[in-house]
Formats: structure tokens, C-alpha cells, sequence
């Protein structure tokens, strides 16, 4: 085996026994930090006119939010889960118009929609178990 196939070996050992100890609110966070790098890096290749990495970009993007709407508990959540539900739905539309227009501003607009809920996860974690931000 190579030495670069053992050290991506080694990354992915590393990278999924850092997940498995992660808090699962610091779960949400990073789920929303890679959504919003993703939706920011696909606006920057669109911009570019550099399409096919764009497409990547914005499919993890939606993969990111499907995800989170995913795991919504609607019987339960009550009205906060049905306006995320709603949320994540228009952001997924968004992102997907975005993408099949060649815009970047529809990727921006659910950037600027999810960053406040990034940082109100990431503000309930610093309350819940006094973790740095």
C-alpha cells in the first residue's frame, strides 16, 4: 500500500473517531459550517464561470440541507420544526434555481439565511456545555 493511500487511511480513521466524540449540537454546528462553505465556495465558482466545480460545491451544499430537514421531528418539534421544514425547503429551491440559472446571488441569499441559525446553534452549544465558540 502507498504511502499516500496509508496517510488517507489514517485521516479518515482520525476524522471519524472525531465525529463519533463530538456533542451532537457541535454535529449541527459543523453541518452548517460545511453548508455555508460549500454554498460560498459554489457562488465563487460560479462566478467564475467554473461549472462543474460549482456543481460539486452546490451539491454537498443541498446533500447538507436535505440532511438537516432530514432529521426535522415534526410530530414533536412543533412550530419550529415546521418553519425549518419550510425554511430548508425554499433554501433547497433557492439553491437549485441558483445553480441551473448560473446565479450566484441565490446561493449568497441562503448563505445569509442560514448563518443566523449556525450561530444560534453554535450559541445554544457554548450554553449547553460551556464550550469556546
Amino acid at each position: 500500500m502507498s504511502y499516500a493511500a496509508l496517510a488517507d487511511r489514517a485521516r479518515s480513521a482520525y476524522q471519524t473517531n472525531q465525529l463519533q466524540m463530538e456533542d451532537p449540537v457541535g454535529l449541527v454546528v459543523r453541518l452548517y459550517d460545511g453548508m455555508l462553505s460549500f454554498l460560498r465556495r459554489g457562488a465563487e465558482l460560479l462566478q467564475a464561470r467554473q461549472m462543474a466545480p460549482a456543481a460539486e460545491q452546490i451539491r454537498r451544499a443541498t446533500d447538507i440541507v436535505g440532511e438537516l430537514q432530514a432529521v426535522l421531528n415534526l410530530r414533536e418539534g412543533g412550530e419550529v420544526a415546521f418553519n425549518l421544514d419550510r425554511l430548508y425547503s425554499y433554501c433547497r429551491r433557492r439553491i437549485m434555481e441558483s445553480h441551473l440559472q448560473a446565479d450566484p446571488a441565490g446561493l449568497m441569499e441562503v448563505a445569509r439565511l442560514m448563518t443566523p441559525l449556525r450561530d444560534a446553534w453554535a450559541e445554544a452549544r457554548v450554553k449547553q456545555a460551556g464550550l469556546p465558540r
